[in-house]
């Protein structure tokens, strides 16, 4: 059966003043610099505002020079100089807002990934659960960076196109009364149309945005799953998967920036129209000799600066409202509460035992995976849970760490309920080796190192000679400066989960777990792993996951678990005198091996 797209998200309208809040309140803690910022702003735009003025005079003194005669050379040379110094002033406060403004939304970006990053480590597993993977990397990379250009090109086009309207208007008011009015009228409308086409298209920015997160988090999928494709002959159901998501998300984006791109031209026209009207009135104003010729190529110059900037707004309209549209989702993200830790009391070792009492858990309140489950597990002792796929061996786990909170009942351990202890104290006494190995894009020394970040280079060595991961290590040429590539593939599965043992030799945790760790590996290399496990569980207490029953025979105690439930415990001897599943599904699995 074809795996059907993901449906659409639902429909969320955009919240414009929330993100206006939020991009403040980022904005709020570089007051200096944004003060800075205001005042070059201020003084590159005045500068350029009064520079038409001055080349007004000196239009209307060469054309009373040609018309008298008496043609005043130095008046005219000394007006220009004057007009390029303050051009290069301008051009200098320019760069120097631009520069500040650029520091400014850098560090803003710099601190959102952080945030994002720092509270990536802080949620619950629960609310990571609900999030896609290219979801996150999304709001982390490309809304991060739509938010930073959005403030960027809001900033100085609002800063600059309030202070050129302002300066524009008192220069055309020096001018002449009418031929401004005449200019001004013609702008509520057309700050009426932005509104209004912002107003209408914000939804279909934030849209846009959830469905190229959707899409980054399918690439990955197709990335990582790529083998799986191919081996399928999946091709063109990925294809097809991929088509659905991008099909949404052109249709959005599509939406938006041709709603958006509206206003431009309603906004051009009517800056054609000033044009025309000033014109006309214009001429009129000459004839009657009510204003120069300079003053009218001065004034056509103002009108166009006083236009420019509200035609600059709306062409980067799609960019501010892509930035409103990220810092919704940047903020959506942040605003999820971070895993509650109420204790602070230190747990620092297992004296006696850890015991479940009674634990009812369910990752939906409706469904319970765990049910009433009680067992006592001695410290050092080693202790196997078996069961079907599904039936909750691995929950149990996750529950011991606190990953989740159980609904009912109580996990103690020495008799103290480890809800008492700071979450992350009862972690640090938990070393994990699981079937799907986690190793990371660097050298295996560092891999190793991972497990006590402070180790030696003779203790590194020593948990892989104790972990038989010394060996392989030593028959490439880098030997421990091999680098693992991005998906680690360019060594065995084997290898892989030798590594993992290794690094957790080297923590030197009280409590391990070891989650199917010789489920997908060959019978030779699952007995090299066997011994290296062996060694690493001695004097430890130990919690063996396993679906092949002939690894966990000398268990000090073996729990099987089904459907949430203790059917049957005991060593490996008790359970094959009661005849009931254990001793069914092992002779199952013997046969099946010598078959």
């Amino acid at each position: 059966m074809a795996r059907k797209p993901r449906r659409a998200p639902p429909e969320k309208p955009a919240n414009t003043k929330k993100s206006i809040k939020n991009i403040l309140s980022l904005l709020r803690g570089y007051k200096l610099k944004l003060t800075l910022t205001v005042i070059c702003g201020i003084i590159s735009t005045v500068f350029s505002v009064i520079s038409p003025l001055l080349i007004g005079f000196a239009t209307t003194a060469i054309f009373d020079g040609i018309t008298s005669g008496n043609m005043n050379i130095e008046y005219i040379v000394n007006l220009l100089m004057v007009v390029v110094i303050l051009y290069v002033i301008s051009a200098v406060f320019s760069y120097l807002q631009s520069y500040l403004l650029l520091d400014i939304t850098t560090d803003i970006s710099y601190n959102l990934r952080m945030d994002l990053i720092e509270k990536i480590t802080h949620l619950s597993m629960g609310d990571l659960d609900v999030k896609t993977r290219g979801d996150i990397l999304s709001r982390i990379t490309n809304d991060v960076d739509s938010l930073q250009s959005g403030i960027v090109q809001t900033f100085n086009q609002l800063l600059t196109g309030v202070i050129t309207i302002v300066g524009v208007s008192v220069m055309m008011l020096s001018i002449n009364l009418w031929m401004t009015l005449a200019t001004i009228v013609l702008v509520p409308i057309a700050f009426f149309i932005i509104i209004k086409v912002t107003k209408f298209s914000q939804d279909y920015y934030l849209k846009q945005l959830e469905y190229r997160g959707r899409l980054n988090g399918q690439i990955e999928e197709s990335f990582t799953g790529h083998e799986i494709i191919r081996s399928f002959n999946q091709e063109e159901e990925s294809m097809m998967i991929f088509e659905e998501e991008n099909e949404n998300w052109y249709e959005h984006e599509w939406k938006s920036k041709f709603f958006s791109s509206l206003s431009s031209p309603l906004i051009h026209f009517i800056s054609n129209l000033q044009y025309v009207i000033i014109s006309v009135l214009g001429a009129v104003l000459v004839l009657q000799s009510a204003i120069s010729v300079g003053d009218i190529l001065a004034f056509i110059q103002y009108s166009k600066n006083f236009t420019t900037p509200i035609e600059q707004i709306t062409r980067v309209m799609n960019m501010i409202q892509t930035a409103m549209a990220a810092s919704e989702r940047i903020f959506e993200f942040l605003e999820i509460d971070i895993e509650e830790n109420p204790s602070s009391e230190q747990i620092n070792e297992i004296a006696e035992e850890i015991s479940f009492e009674n634990v009812n858990f369910g990752y939906n309140e409706d469904e319970m995976i765990i049910k009433d489950l009680s067992f006592k597990v001695k410290k050092g002792e080693k202790v196997a849970i078996v069961g079907e796929t599904g039936a909750g061996k691995t929950t149990i786990v996750k529950l011991l760490m606190r990953f989740y909170d159980l609904n009912s009942g109580e996990i103690k351990i020495d008799g103290v309920n480890i809800n008492r202890y700071d979450k992350n104290s009862v972690r640090s006494l938990v070393g994990m080796v699981l079937q799907d190995t986690w190793l990371f894009n660097d050298t295996i020394f560092n891999n190793i190192r991972y497990g006590k970040l402070d180790a030696t280079e003779e203790e590194v060595i020593a948990a892989s000679k104790e972990a038989h991961a010394d060996n392989f290590i030593m028959q490439s040429a880098e030997g421990y400066g091999m680098v693992l590539n991005e998906d680690t593939d360019n060594i065995s599965h084997g290898q892989k989960q030798l590594l993992t043992i290794a690094r957790t030799i080297l923590s030197n945790k009280q409590i391990l777990v070891l989650d199917e760790a010789t489920s997908s590996v060959d019978t030779r290399t699952e007995k090299i792993i066997q011994k290296a496990m062996d060694k690493l569980m001695k004097n430890r207490t130990s919690f063996i996951i396993a679906h092949r029953l002939s690894t966990v025979r000398d268990a000090d105690k073996i729990i099987v678990i089904d459907d949430g439930h203790i059917i049957e415990q005991g060593n490996h001897d008790e359970l094959m005198e009661q005849k009931g599943y254990y001793y069914n599904t092992l002779n199952s699995q013997s046969s099946d091996d010598i078959a």
